[in-house]
């Protein structure tokens, strides 16, 4: 009886790059990826969103623990217990886009604009919550710019030329500032339609350009708290690590109020009978936002409670001053590019 023939093994595949066996899907010799682009661009996209946001299912394992347990997340990271969460980029990103867009989403459903305005008797511009009145704007009509009287700015007669900037960056200078005075004129005009337009467009371009402040601003924390626990002796990026779970349960925290909102806005008009649970709701998360960060910074540098205090209203005072600068720079650029 003839015997049955054994097939020929079957080659193992190898890298198109060096040639060298492929074990999985880099290369072990020189890590080339084993697929490329060329693909079907549904797994390409795929790819993409995994790379930049890295959401499955890590992220039920990290918003529970983000926001009812404070340092939970910090503490697990520097115990090298990393595998199961969201890293910290991905997730203070993830959650600061998610939440500057429900934020917009918010104002523009709300029946008016957060802010409105009307021309003061006297200096400049002001905040108002009266209702917007018929006015004659005398500052920034006719296309100039107007203090005391007196013509500071107009595109044409008196434009802003600084000598050392080339011409493309004077005519990016002051195309910016003729946008801040269209805003500016259509909020004061007495016009109801155009300054709620302007209000609208000012208030979303703050909220586009706030996630790109928050970033900017993240380091900065790390450093406060670096200068706030020298002492401690940890690493720049240990500080760093706490600024950035920080600053996601914050976004987390204004999603959630921002849900309340919204919520609280259908409850009205459905079942007006549990508006006042929700606004005690609504309060309990923001007493909690504030509770959380200081249980977070004692358990994450374990010191006493007063040390703590300290520290917490030390660097809470600082950063208030740093945010407010942030958001005055957030409405300086969104009033020139809206």
């Amino acid at each position: 009886m003839a015997s049955m023939s054994t097939p020929p093994p079957i080659p193992p595949a190898t890298c198109g790059n060096c040639g060298a066996p492929l074990y999985g899907k880099y290369c072990y010799a020189c890590g080339q990826p084993v697929e490329g682009l060329v693909r079907h661009f549904g797994s390409v996209l795929g790819d993409v969103l995994d790379s930049l946001l890295n959401i499955d299912a890590r992220i039920l394992h990290t918003l529970l623990p983000l926001y009812f347990r404070p340092g939970k997340l910090t503490l697990d990271y520097f115990a090298n217990k990393r595998a199961r969460y969201v890293t910290p980029f991905r997730l203070v990103f993830f959650l600061a886009i998610i939440a500057f867009l429900a934020i917009q989403l918010a104002i523009r459903t709300s029946a008016t604009p957060l802010v409105q305005f009307r021309t003061p008797p006297i200096h400049g511009v002001a905040i108002s919550s009266a209702p917007v009145t018929t006015t004659q704007d005398t500052h920034f009509a006719n296309g100039d710019i107007k203090f005391n009287d007196e013509v500071v700015w107009n595109r044409e007669s008196r434009p802003l030329l600084v000598g050392w900037l080339p011409s493309f960056a004077n005519e990016w200078l002051n195309d910016s500032i003729e946008r801040a005075r269209n805003n500016l004129h259509d909020m004061n005009s007495g016009n109801a339609a155009a300054a709620k337009a302007a209000a609208w467009r000012l208030m979303g371009g703050v909220f586009a350009v706030a996630p790109q402040v928050l970033f900017v601003l993240l380091p900065v924390f790390a450093l406060l708290l670096k200068v706030f626990y020298i002492f401690k002796r940890r690493m720049y990026m240990e500080h760093l690590i706490v600024a950035m779970h920080s600053h996601a349960f914050i976004m987390l925290s204004l999603l959630v109020l921002v849900a309340l909102d919204l919520l609280r806005g259908w409850i009205a008009q459905h079942a007006a009978w549990l508006g006042a649970p929700l606004g005690w709701l609504h309060a309990a998360a923001w007493l909690w936002m504030l509770a959380y960060l200081f249980l977070m910074q004692k358990r994450v540098y374990r010191q006493g409670w007063f040390m703590t205090s300290l520290k917490y209203a030390g660097v809470g005072i600082c950063y208030s001053v740093l945010i407010g600068f942030g958001m005055a720079f957030a409405l300086l650029i969104s009033l020139g590019s809206s």
